[in-house]
């Protein structure tokens, strides 16, 4: 099972530092980001991890400037 979440409909002057501190600030530390126009590959630490951003964050946050 991958670690990885698809991050979807961000605004394109959203920055990887962005994406990374609104999951720091919800306790979620990301590996790595690879971030492209309007979408973001975000790799969590494990399953857990994975399952934790997507109950804290899925549909509720939206990255816009």
């Amino acid at each position: 099972m991958s670690n990885k979440l698809y991050i979807g409909n961000i605004d394109k002057q959203v920055s990887e530092d962005e994406i990374r501190q609104l999951f720091l600030d919800r306790g979620i530390a990301l590996q790595d980001v690879l971030l492209k126009s309007g979408y973001a590959f975000a790799e969590c630490e494990d399953q857990a991890a994975v399952d934790n951003a997507i109950d804290k964050l899925a549909g509720k946050f939206h990255l816009v400037k």
